[in-house]
């Protein structure tokens, strides 16, 4: 007796026979192709120049911009070829140096030393007017917190602007002989902090008295300076290279600062005060 196989018993001897059998003479078992490594794509890097306040050219620019993986971001200020970045920062003032530089007689009418006394007697102006505007009881003018404010900003740049600028400091818009281009610091977020520092003050003064004879001052000072640094910037592409300094004039501003690299600014300064109180305290 022979009895009839199952179906399971006939799948089983099917698929032991698919699996041991070998393929014919010529034939090669078809296998899936190893799949090729896809290749990164760096990241889409495009820079965008726009326009910023106080060019070379005296045309509006901003600060350039470039595309990062479809997000724009703000470029770093530029360190110009020949300046110093921020390698030499800080250097230790020589205040003799400087003094004899304002009272050398030699070269007197060679450095423009007319801006240097006009910004004077108007900073003494702004400080003690000579007489007071009446433009009735509903003229405001003041703001006493924005004045404080306004003072605060003053006060940060013209402290680091004098100590990032060294014993290249002058008064007069001609540059010492030794002079060195300085683009980093407080130089990285404007090209004049000294000036900016003298506007925004006088400015906070006149918010903080709600004086607008003060106010009218500090207008004149601000043309004032902006002439003076106009010239000064003369003098330093003659003396760095108008490529040089044309390079960095495109990307730092004259005298409003760039808001991206101020919070930097106030940082190095809140340092440079701490240090100071510290070394105060161990005396």
């Amino acid at each position: 007796f022979n009895p009839r196989p199952s179906r399971a018993s006939m799948a089983c001897t099917i698929v032991s026979a698919l699996a041991t059998a070998r393929p014919p003479a010529g034939m090669r078992p078809r296998t899936r192709p190893t799949p090729r490594a896809r290749p990164i794509r760096p990241p889409n890097l495009v820079a965008n120049p726009v326009s910023f306040v106080g060019g070379p050219s005296g045309a509006p620019r901003a600060p350039n911009t470039m595309i990062v993986n479809n997000r724009r971001e703000l470029l770093p200020p530029l360190a110009a070829a020949g300046g110093d970045g921020d390698e030499t920062l800080d250097e230790t003032l020589d205040v003799d140096a400087v003094m004899k530089e304002i009272t050398d007689t030699s070269q007197l009418g060679q450095r423009d030393e007319a801006f240097f006394v006009g910004q004077m007697v108007l900073v003494l102006l702004v400080a003690f007017p000579p007489f007071q505007m009446d433009l009735g009881d509903d003229a405001k003018f003041g703001d006493p917190l924005f004045g404080l404010a306004t003072m605060a900003l003053a006060a940060v740049l013209l402290v680091q602007g004098s100590k990032n600028l060294g014993n290249s400091l002058t008064p007069f818009p001609k540059p010492r002989a030794d002079n060195k281009l300085k683009t980093g610091g407080a130089y990285a977020v404007v090209r004049h902090p000294m000036y900016s520092g003298l506007i925004f003050g006088c400015f906070g003064v006149a918010l903080l008295t709600g004086d607008p004879t003060r106010t009218l001052f500090t207008m004149a000072l601000a043309a004032l300076l902006n002439a003076k640094a106009a010239k000064e910037e003369d003098y330093l592409s003659e003396m760095h290279g108008a490529d040089v300094y044309g390079k960095y004039a495109m990307e730092v501003p004259r005298l409003i600062p760039r808001i991206d690299g101020m919070k930097q600014v106030v940082q190095d300064f809140a340092d440079g005060f701490e240090s100071s109180t510290s070394a105060t305290d161990k005396e």
